[in-house]
């Protein structure tokens, strides 16, 4: 075990033995870097060692030299494609830029059954630097022209293309020059325009665990429970199969569908994404919430005190109580609930 990872498995132990609020404010958040913090440290890393100026580094990641020098200063992009441009223009292998994506930007790690993905594994893997940011525009851009909107996925279709992501990651590797991936992606589009149903299959699973009762759609019971705008949307594109996870709205999710830290890590990995992360204040404080929750019997369905609303309403409050910028911005995730769904 490294030394990053032997102080993650420390602090996530000491999050487990921690008795309330006031002991995780006072021992365990003085131990964590803030998200931006850390990402000051990495931004000016690689434009130190990237070998090109502040405004040719800049130009590679498709923006100003204003924002660049934003970014040095602790802004975070605000998207995962200006992660991806960071990663190329700093000749990163799928490795690097997969820590890149998820440790800093909070993003999905690379996934080949996503067609930008898809676009990208194969770049980095053949040209360099700049050469590599041009390859990436020009192809996917090429592959969309021709791909995009031909019609919509015929289920079948889908089912029999469903192969490992390692077998798929293999076939990828393979293919020899543009034109023979335009083809793979064209036979293969089935598998781009369902890559996270298993995911979408395992968020559907819990909402009709909690709400067994429920007759109308999932949009009206998201509603019903005053879920945000934002989360009633994610679980109307769920249902549809087509919405792209984020960090923050599955963490939404997990809290509103009552489950817990495994259960959580499972969305996590389901979506490509490192699981909850002890040295992140704010999950450091979701999993406080989620250890609590579970040694308090919050958790526990088979009760019949059990109420799939209570571990958001306890989460609320935990936050509230804490007061911390970090979550502050989540509060809004997790209004008021009030009464019985129908």
């Amino acid at each position: 075990m490294d030394a990053n990872s032997f102080e993650t498995f420390y602090i996530k132990d000491q999050i487990a033995r921690c008795e309330d609020t006031e002991e995780l404010r006072k021992v365990i958040l003085p131990m964590i870097r803030t998200q931006q913090d850390q990402w000051i440290r990495k931004i000016n890393e690689i434009v130190k060692t990237s070998g090109y100026s502040k405004s040719g580094f800049a130009e590679l990641c498709g923006v100003s030299r204003v924002t660049l020098d934003k970014w040095l200063k602790g802004s975070i992009p605000k998207n995962r494609e200006t992660f991806l441009r960071i990663g190329m223009a700093a000749r990163y292998d799928v490795r690097r830029l997969d820590q890149l994506l998820q440790r800093y930007g909070q993003y999905p790690a690379l996934y080949s059954k996503s067609l930008e993905d898809c676009v990208c594994r194969y770049v980095i893997e053949r040209y360099c630097g700049r050469e590599t940011i041009a390859k990436y525009q020009y192809i996917l851009q090429r592959i969309r022209e021709n791909i995009v909107g031909s019609g919509s996925t015929d289920k079948k279709d889908a089912d029999t293309l469903d192969i490992a992501t390692e077998e798929f990651d293999e076939k990828l590797s393979e293919i020899r020059d543009d034109d023979e991936l335009e083809m793979f992606i064209l036979e293969n589009s089935a598998v781009f325009q369902t890559a996270y149903r298993k995911f979408y299959s395992y968020v559907m699973m819990f909402i009709l665990v909690n709400y067994p009762g429920f007759q109308g759609s999932v949009y009206e019971l998201a509603e019903g429970q005053g879920w945000s705008s934002s989360l009633r949307q994610c679980v109307s594109a769920i249902r549809q199969n087509k919405w792209y996870p984020t960090r923050n709205k599955i963490i939404s999710l997990g809290l509103h569908l009552s489950m817990d830290h495994e259960q959580i890590d499972e969305m996590f990995a389901l979506a490509h994404m490192e699981p909850l992360c002890a040295k992140n204040i704010f999950e450091s404080v979701v999993m406080f919430i989620l250890d609590d929750a579970n040694l308090n019997n919050i958790l526990d369905t088979e009760s019949e005190e059990y109420d799939p609303d209570e571990l958001c309403r306890y989460a609320r409050d935990v936050m509230l109580d804490l007061n911390l910028p970090e979550v502050a911005s989540f509060v809004s995730e997790l209004s008021e609930i009030d009464g019985d769904v129908q």
